[in-house]
């Protein structure tokens, strides 16, 4: 009996430090998150992406093209 309650009372303690080291990793994943963001420079849209759309340099696309079928197609045209 004793040694039921020793094993459940350290299972316990176990489990609450698993839980604690979680919380902390998680916490210190989302600070490099958010430093990473505001640390970044976004990119400005570009004044002339309209003149370079015109000149054939660069392509839109309306339709929807998965990862998967984008890059076999680029594995295709290598």
């Amino acid at each position: 009996m004793k040694k039921g309650i020793i094993l459940l009372v350290i299972g316990i303690l176990g489990i609450s430090c698993t839980n604690a080291k979680l919380v902390q990793y998680n916490s210190d994943r989302i600070e490099n998150m958010e430093n990473y963001l505001k640390e970044s420079q976004f990119v400005k849209k570009s004044d002339n992406l309209e003149k370079l759309r015109e000149q054939g340099q660069i392509e839109f696309s309306r339709e929807y093209k998965s990862l998967e079928r984008e890059a076999a197609a680029w594995e295709e045209g290598n």
